[in-house]
């Protein structure tokens, strides 16, 4: 008995050892392999990318803010940014992908965000050559609309929202709930608008007028973009640019959009524009449907009135700059 425990138990040590340095191996191989082919190889080999000319499908799902929750037990997951973003580069690095087809469900987001992803979305286009092609889904407002602009053709879901061209930001002047919560705030500062917006700071005139130059500005910025996206003249863009939303229809006929046709119809379309044998590519969650799951149950759970007011305190600190919609 002792003797086949013994046996088993070099049996089970040899072949820990063997998957051991089977796997050490095959990640020196892989290192190899990536080094001696290049980025191409190894962002086909990260991402998982076909072998075949492919159209990657990157996906704005959700509210453009810096990144997604990743948290362990986060719901959804959301839109992350710096994910997509390192996606859009990989896909300029593949020889083989031949566009990108940018799914878009989305009411906006912050400026910063929208923006940023226009550009790199421009970059890939200058880099490769390669067009892309957007579809809206059941939002595609603001910030999002905004990101679009980069795109060689746009369609859109019948019951689409879109638009709400415009910018916007909040300041909350906290100081009477903060008097009637007994809350004293001390704040060192360096000039009279430093820290505004925060806290129980009072919001002045002057500062409103400081923070609506910088909004007027990016405003400027979103006409220009869609201009140039939609070879439009900004004198056209003027009299619909005042936050309103419109429908598919709508934007259809007032150029916004190019067509209008079910997400599976136009990506077959758009297949038929790039000739045979070619596929599509989408990058894949990183999150599994128990954390998923497991996070939403988390979110249900009601909180105190307390830690609801104190988190609302902290999420308004002060003002961020939107390309946003409200309309979903």
């Amino acid at each position: 008995m002792k003797k086949k425990q013994v046996n088993a138990g070099v049996i089970a040590a040899v072949l820990f050892v063997f998957i051991g340095v089977s796997s050490v191996g095959m990640n020196i191989l892989d290192k190899v392999v990536m080094k001696m082919t290049g980025a191409d190889m190894e962002s086909s080999y990260m991402y998982g990318f076909p072998m075949e000319d492919f159209v990657g499908i990157v996906k704005v799902d959700g509210d453009m803010m810096d990144s997604a929750d990743t948290s362990y037990f986060a719901a959804g997951g959301g839109y992350d940014h710096q994910a997509t973003v390192d996606y859009i580069e990989a896909l300029s690095e593949a020889e083989n992908n031949v566009a990108i087809l940018l799914y878009v469900n989305s009411g906006g987001g912050y400026t910063y965000i929208g923006d940023d992803l226009y550009l790199e979305l421009m970059e890939y286009k200058e880099e490769t050559g390669r067009p892309i092609y957007a579809y809206f889904d059941s939002i595609a407002a603001s910030a999002a609309y905004y990101a679009a602009m980069s795109a060689d053709e746009i369609y859109a879901n019948r019951m689409t929202t879109t638009g709400s061209i415009g910018v916007y930001m909040t300041v909350y002047d906290m100081t009477e709930l903060y008097d009637k919560l007994g809350i004293k705030e001390y704040m060192i500062k360096s000039g009279d608008n430093k820290g505004i917006g925060g806290g129980g700071q009072e919001v002045t005139e002057e500062y409103i007028a400081i923070e609506q130059a910088q909004v007027d500005e990016m405003y400027e910025l979103f006409i220009e973009i869609i201009a140039k996206g939609r070879n439009m003249d900004p004198a056209d863009i003027y009299p619909i640019a005042d936050g309103r939303t419109f429908t598919a229809n709508q934007a259809l006929e007032l150029d916004l959009i190019d067509g209008i046709a079910r997400y599976e119809d136009y990506k077959e379309q758009v297949l038929g524009y790039m000739g045979d044998n070619v596929v599509y590519h989408e990058q894949s969650s990183d999150m599994d449907p128990f954390t998923a799951m497991f996070g939403s149950i988390l979110n249900a759970i009601p909180k105190s009135d307390n830690q609801a007011m104190l988190e609302f305190i902290e999420s308004h600190q002060n003002g961020g700059m939107y390309y946003e919609s409200s309309c979903y």
